[in-house]
Protein backbone atom coordinates (compact mmCIF):
# COMPACT_ATOMS: atom_id res chain seq x y z
CA UNK A 1 0.00 0.00 0.00
CA UNK A 2 1.59 3.38 -0.94
CA UNK A 3 0.86 6.60 1.18
CA UNK A 4 0.67 10.01 0.05
CA UNK A 5 1.06 12.96 2.45
CA UNK A 6 -0.30 16.06 1.42
CA UNK A 7 -0.56 19.18 3.06
CA UNK A 8 -2.82 22.11 2.19
CA UNK A 9 -1.04 25.67 2.27
CA UNK A 10 1.02 25.27 4.99
CA UNK A 11 2.17 28.27 6.50
CA UNK A 12 5.33 27.40 8.21
CA UNK A 13 7.91 26.24 6.33
CA UNK A 14 9.50 24.66 10.01
CA UNK A 15 6.47 22.53 9.65
CA UNK A 16 7.09 21.27 5.95
CA UNK A 17 11.00 20.37 7.18
CA UNK A 18 9.43 18.30 10.41
CA UNK A 19 7.09 16.40 8.14
CA UNK A 20 9.49 15.71 6.12
CA UNK A 21 11.92 14.22 8.83
CA UNK A 22 8.70 12.56 10.48
CA UNK A 23 8.20 10.63 6.89
CA UNK A 24 11.95 9.70 6.82
CA UNK A 25 11.67 8.02 10.27
CA UNK A 26 8.74 6.34 9.45
CA UNK A 27 9.79 4.93 5.67
CA UNK A 28 7.23 7.27 3.74
CA UNK A 29 8.42 9.18 0.88
CA UNK A 30 5.79 10.63 -1.29
CA UNK A 31 5.06 14.55 -0.20
CA UNK A 32 2.67 16.62 -1.91
CA UNK A 33 2.26 20.31 -1.04
CA UNK A 34 -0.68 22.78 -2.46
CA UNK A 35 0.33 26.12 -2.53
CA UNK A 36 2.88 26.10 0.07
CA UNK A 37 4.87 28.97 1.76
CA UNK A 38 8.38 29.68 0.85
CA UNK A 39 10.76 26.52 1.48
CA UNK A 40 14.13 27.56 3.13
CA UNK A 41 16.77 27.41 4.85
CA UNK A 42 14.57 26.89 8.38
CA UNK A 43 12.43 24.06 6.77
CA UNK A 44 15.77 22.21 5.21
CA UNK A 45 17.43 21.90 8.58
CA UNK A 46 14.28 21.01 10.62
CA UNK A 47 13.83 17.99 7.96
CA UNK A 48 17.71 17.03 8.75
CA UNK A 49 18.02 13.79 7.19
CA UNK A 50 14.51 13.97 5.56
CA UNK A 51 16.06 16.38 3.06
CA UNK A 52 15.73 14.07 0.25
CA UNK A 53 11.58 14.09 0.82
CA UNK A 54 11.96 17.41 1.31
CA UNK A 55 14.10 17.85 -2.06
CA UNK A 56 11.82 15.99 -4.48
CA UNK A 57 8.00 17.20 -2.93
CA UNK A 58 5.37 18.02 -5.21
CA UNK A 59 4.55 21.87 -5.30
CA UNK A 60 1.07 21.67 -6.78
CA UNK A 61 -1.63 24.82 -6.80
CA UNK A 62 -4.82 22.63 -6.39
CA UNK A 63 -6.38 19.97 -4.10
CA UNK A 64 -7.29 18.23 -7.63
CA UNK A 65 -3.93 18.08 -8.85
CA UNK A 66 -2.63 16.67 -5.52
CA UNK A 67 -4.54 13.84 -5.05
CA UNK A 68 -4.37 12.64 -9.00
CA UNK A 69 -3.90 8.72 -8.81
CA UNK A 70 -5.19 8.04 -5.42
CA UNK A 71 -7.45 5.62 -4.59
CA UNK A 72 -8.77 6.52 -1.39
CA UNK A 73 -8.86 10.30 0.33
CA UNK A 74 -8.54 10.35 4.25
CA UNK A 75 -8.76 14.00 5.67
CA UNK A 76 -7.60 15.00 9.31
CA UNK A 77 -9.42 16.47 11.36
CA UNK A 78 -8.94 17.73 15.63
CA UNK A 79 -13.08 17.47 15.94
CA UNK A 80 -15.08 14.25 17.19
CA UNK A 81 -18.28 15.36 14.89
CA UNK A 82 -21.30 14.38 15.38
CA UNK A 83 -25.00 12.97 13.97
CA UNK A 84 -25.46 16.36 12.34
CA UNK A 85 -21.69 16.41 11.07
CA UNK A 86 -21.23 13.10 9.24
CA UNK A 87 -18.00 13.98 7.66
CA UNK A 88 -16.50 14.96 11.13
CA UNK A 89 -17.12 11.26 12.32
CA UNK A 90 -13.42 10.15 12.57
CA UNK A 91 -11.61 6.80 12.90
CA UNK A 92 -8.39 6.65 15.15
CA UNK A 93 -5.31 6.15 13.66
CA UNK A 94 -5.15 2.62 15.10
CA UNK A 95 -8.55 1.84 13.86
CA UNK A 96 -7.17 3.32 10.42
CA UNK A 97 -4.17 0.94 10.82
CA UNK A 98 -6.00 -2.02 11.65
CA UNK A 99 -8.36 -1.68 8.23
CA UNK A 100 -6.72 -3.56 5.27
CA UNK A 101 -6.13 -1.09 3.20
CA UNK A 102 -5.07 -1.69 -0.37
CA UNK A 103 -4.12 1.24 -3.20
CA UNK A 104 -2.68 4.41 -3.26
CA UNK A 105 -4.00 6.89 -0.10
CA UNK A 106 -3.70 10.28 -0.21
CA UNK A 107 -3.29 11.76 3.53
CA UNK A 108 -4.17 14.97 3.83
CA UNK A 109 -3.60 17.23 6.19
CA UNK A 110 -5.18 20.99 6.55
CA UNK A 111 -3.13 24.14 7.03
CA UNK A 112 -2.17 25.52 10.76
CA UNK A 113 -4.47 28.48 10.73
CA UNK A 114 -7.76 26.59 9.89
CA UNK A 115 -6.95 22.77 8.76
CA UNK A 116 -9.13 21.51 5.78
CA UNK A 117 -12.02 23.32 4.41
CA UNK A 118 -15.62 21.69 4.69
CA UNK A 119 -15.95 21.84 0.93
CA UNK A 120 -12.62 19.28 0.74
CA UNK A 121 -13.72 17.20 3.72
CA UNK A 122 -16.61 16.83 1.46
CA UNK A 123 -14.74 14.86 -1.00
CA UNK A 124 -12.73 12.47 1.51
CA UNK A 125 -13.48 8.71 1.90
CA UNK A 126 -13.20 9.20 5.81
CA UNK A 127 -11.74 10.80 8.30
CA UNK A 128 -9.06 10.38 11.06
CA UNK A 129 -8.70 12.01 14.26
CA UNK A 130 -5.92 11.70 17.14
CA UNK A 131 -7.88 11.59 20.38
CA UNK A 132 -5.93 14.08 22.63
CA UNK A 133 -7.35 16.22 26.01
CA UNK A 134 -10.11 17.89 25.95
CA UNK A 135 -8.24 20.87 27.66
CA UNK A 136 -5.63 21.50 24.56
CA UNK A 137 -6.91 18.91 21.96
CA UNK A 138 -5.22 20.85 19.13
CA UNK A 139 -1.98 19.53 17.72
CA UNK A 140 0.91 21.01 15.54
CA UNK A 141 0.34 20.15 12.18
CA UNK A 142 4.49 18.34 11.57
CA UNK A 143 2.76 16.11 15.33
CA UNK A 144 -0.07 15.25 13.40
CA UNK A 145 1.59 14.15 11.05
CA UNK A 146 4.28 12.16 12.95
CA UNK A 147 1.40 10.21 15.08
CA UNK A 148 -0.51 9.28 12.22
CA UNK A 149 2.88 8.22 10.05
CA UNK A 150 3.38 6.16 13.58
CA UNK A 151 0.45 4.76 13.71
CA UNK A 152 0.31 3.23 10.39
CA UNK A 153 4.02 2.06 10.28
CA UNK A 154 3.35 -0.35 13.03
CA UNK A 155 2.19 -2.91 10.52
CA UNK A 156 3.09 -4.16 7.37
CA UNK A 157 0.97 -2.84 4.48
CA UNK A 158 2.01 -5.23 1.83
CA UNK A 159 -1.22 -6.55 0.12
CA UNK A 160 -2.20 -9.48 1.22
CA UNK A 161 -5.05 -10.09 -1.92
CA UNK A 162 -4.77 -10.05 -5.77
CA UNK A 163 -7.79 -7.63 -5.86
CA UNK A 164 -7.50 -4.40 -7.67
CA UNK A 165 -8.41 -1.68 -5.78
CA UNK A 166 -11.53 0.33 -6.65
CA UNK A 167 -10.76 3.49 -8.75
CA UNK A 168 -11.32 6.92 -8.42
CA UNK A 169 -13.41 6.82 -12.08
CA UNK A 170 -15.30 3.88 -10.57
CA UNK A 171 -15.75 5.24 -7.02
CA UNK A 172 -17.31 8.84 -8.37
CA UNK A 173 -19.72 6.60 -11.05
CA UNK A 174 -20.71 4.44 -7.51
CA UNK A 175 -21.99 8.01 -5.90
CA UNK A 176 -23.26 9.29 -8.63
CA UNK A 177 -25.74 6.13 -9.01
CA UNK A 178 -26.39 6.29 -4.89
CA UNK A 179 -27.25 10.39 -5.73
CA UNK A 180 -29.78 8.88 -8.19
CA UNK A 181 -31.62 6.01 -6.54
CA UNK A 182 -31.75 8.47 -2.91
CA UNK A 183 -33.39 11.32 -4.77
CA UNK A 184 -35.88 8.46 -5.83
CA UNK A 185 -36.46 6.88 -2.69
CA UNK A 186 -36.45 10.15 -0.69
CA UNK A 187 -38.83 13.36 -0.99
CA UNK A 188 -37.08 15.37 1.40
CA UNK A 189 -33.62 17.31 0.93
CA UNK A 190 -32.70 16.73 4.28
CA UNK A 191 -32.90 12.92 3.86
CA UNK A 192 -31.40 12.72 0.37
CA UNK A 193 -28.31 14.43 2.15
CA UNK A 194 -27.99 12.49 5.27
CA UNK A 195 -28.35 9.00 3.21
CA UNK A 196 -26.27 10.32 0.64
CA UNK A 197 -23.30 10.72 2.84
CA UNK A 198 -23.67 8.05 5.43
CA UNK A 199 -23.44 5.46 2.41
CA UNK A 200 -20.18 7.11 1.38
CA UNK A 201 -18.75 6.75 4.31
CA UNK A 202 -19.47 3.22 4.27
CA UNK A 203 -18.11 2.63 1.05
CA UNK A 204 -14.87 4.36 2.32
CA UNK A 205 -14.40 2.74 4.96
CA UNK A 206 -15.19 -0.76 3.30
CA UNK A 207 -11.88 -0.20 0.90
CA UNK A 208 -14.15 -1.47 -2.13
CA UNK A 209 -12.18 -3.18 -4.38
CA UNK A 210 -12.66 -2.30 -7.95
CA UNK A 211 -15.42 -5.41 -8.88
CA UNK A 212 -17.07 -4.86 -5.59
CA UNK A 213 -17.41 -1.48 -6.91
CA UNK A 214 -18.37 -2.90 -10.38
CA UNK A 215 -20.80 -5.38 -8.90
CA UNK A 216 -22.68 -2.59 -6.70
CA UNK A 217 -22.84 -0.44 -10.18
CA UNK A 218 -24.54 -3.25 -11.79
CA UNK A 219 -27.10 -4.27 -8.78
CA UNK A 220 -28.08 -0.02 -8.77
CA UNK A 221 -29.13 -0.35 -12.90
CA UNK A 222 -31.38 -2.69 -11.71
CA UNK A 223 -33.09 -0.77 -8.85
CA UNK A 224 -32.79 2.26 -10.91
CA UNK A 225 -34.25 0.48 -13.93
CA UNK A 226 -37.18 -1.11 -11.65
CA UNK A 227 -37.85 2.35 -10.35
Amino acid sequence: MGIRVVLLNSQEEENIGSVARAMKNFGFKELYLVNPCEIGRRARALASHGGDILKSAKIVNSFDSAVRGCNYLVGTTGKKGGQKTPTRRAVTPEQLREMALNGKIALVFGNEAVGIPNELLQKMDFVVRIPTSPEYPVLNLAQSVCVILYELSKKDFEKTVSEKPITREVREQLDRFTGEIVRKVYQQPHQQWSTEKALSIIYGKAMLTKKEGGRLISFYRKIMAKL
